[in-house]
């Protein structure tokens, strides 16, 4: 809870660096800062240009990929020509592990973020306490031609407290050339899925690079099984969190880790190991035929395998011989204004930049699908085709009545690591068993929260 968290925050902040925000301060060692030089430039073309108080807007967010921080590092750079008076700082924390813990104490510190990354419904604290600005009546954010759904993955308890940006879905990027080599396709049912990975494997090829060293992969991997099955079950996060339902009330469950079993056959030593960076190192070096991730790093793959031969593609993973999969999409990067800022005008007029004239660019830079729909001849045809999917036949994370917040995701998100380690090592705990492990931690949140 971030009332709780606020008082820990409070009590440590001595000891702690303070975070930068409107009224000024010193960055944290974690803190990924505008260049000294071109702040310096920027408070010269501020005083040179009359152009208003020279304020320095603080972004804290948890976008872990080189080409986002670059991508936004350069619209910053582009909103300073007509705004010389701002100046910023980027605050990056592992969204995984420190992210939560250390906005609730730049909250508590008093030196608090101006724009803080995160989907409103999975940080209810921030709303709870005043610290997420109400942008229902937001004219340009109105004006986005969004989708119901994709708002409301913006949006918490009927209000739109967030500019959505991007979307972001996952599924199985491959090697072209490995996949040309060997005569292999696409496979379009379980079945063919299973062939595939066989083939590889009787190849000596490394069927796939596994990330379980980052906390979110299993979340991530499962919910393209899950969030299809559910569509009759919108409120089960909702249940879920009350303890009204338990994980084992619902079968697809257990068929969410049968499906995710067959995708853990013949894993890597290197498996749970094995982070972000590291796993898409090896993918791009030929290192294995496929790597399960999403859509926000295909701007990676591409500066990892810049001046290469190195191609490659996306499929959407089947979880049956009926074709029921479908493309599960969510609002990526999203981000809310502190209301209690000195600088919340600026902040808001950043993000209305940010999705309207820097729309483009961000894209570009990043290669990621703007949730508008609004496309570019620069982007590659891979991110055009997911865009494709997600207008034509794909789900929204957006359809359920609430998403898990932060607690019930970090306890989700454990406890699928720990099944996936179980099963990486040869030791696999039973389906019942990491359900109720699970479960288990679920409860302890609703004890702790009555």
């Amino acid at each position: 809870m971030l009332k709780k968290s606020l008082a820990i925050g409070l009590s440590v902040v001595m000891a702690a660096e303070v975070l930068t925000g409107c009224s000024g301060g010193s960055g944290t060692t974690e803190t990924k800062a505008a260049d000294t030089g071109k702040t310096e430039a920027a408070s010269e073309a501020a005083t040179e240009g009359g152009s208003g108080e020279e304020k320095t807007l603080t972004v804290f967010h948890y976008m872990g990929q080189s080409v986002k921080q670059q991508g936004l590092e350069k619209l910053e750079e582009e909103f300073k020509k007509t705004h010389p008076n701002i100046t910023f700082e980027n605050i990056f924390y592992n969204q995984g592990t420190d992210y939560f813990p250390q906005l609730s104490t730049a909250l508590a510190s008093g030196e608090q973020p101006d724009i803080i990354m995160g989907n409103p419904a999975t940080y209810p604290e921030l709303i709870e306490n005043g610290y997420a600005m109400d942008l229902t009546d937001n004219d340009v954010i109105k004006n986005l031609n969004v989708s119901p759904e994709d708002l409301n993955d913006a949006s918490a308890n009927g209000k739109v407290y967030a500019v959505p940006i991007d979307f972001k879905a996952s599924g199985f990027f491959y090697n072209v050339k490995m996949f040309k080599e060997n005569g292999l396709e696409v496979p379009k049912t379980l079945t063919e899925f299973d062939q595939l990975v066989e083939t590889l494997h009787s190849k000596g090829i490394d069927p796939f690079i596994d990330l379980y060293g980052e906390g979110s992969t299993g979340d991530i991997e499962t919910r393209g099984i899950i969030v299809p099955r559910a569509v009759g079950d919108l409120d089960l996060y909702e249940k879920l969190m009350s303890g009204e339902k338990k994980l084992t009330d619902y079968d697809y469950m257990d068929e969410a880790l049968s499906v995710w079993d067959k995708r853990m056959t013949y894993p890597r030593m290197d498996a749970m190991a094995n982070n972000q960076d590291k796993a898409l190192e090896l993918f791009v070096t030929g290192q294995g035929a496929m790597i399960f991730t999403g859509n926000w790093n295909i701007g990676e793959m591409l500066a990892k395998s810049e001046g290469t031969d190195f191609e490659f593609d996306f499929f959407l993973p089947p979880i049956d011989d009926e074709g029921s999969a479908k493309l599960c999409t969510m609002v990526d990067q999203s981000f809310m204004v502190n209301p209690n800022s000195d600088c919340a005008e600026e902040a808001v007029e950043f993000l209305e930049y940010w999705v309207t004239d820097g729309a483009l660019t961000w894209s570009e830079t990043t290669m990621m699908p703007l949730i508008t729909g609004e496309s570019s001849d620069k982007l590659l045809p891979v991110v055009k085709s997911m865009a494709e999917l997600k207008a034509n036949s794909s789900i929204s994370q957006g359809i359920f009545t609430k998403p898990f917040n932060t607690e019930f995701v970090n306890a989700w998100r454990k406890g699928l690591i720990s099944y996936a380690e179980s099963v990486c090592t040869g030791k696999p705990m039973t389906h019942e068993e990491c359900l109720n492990n699970i479960q288990s931690l679920f409860d302890d949140i609703i004890a702790t929260s009555k």
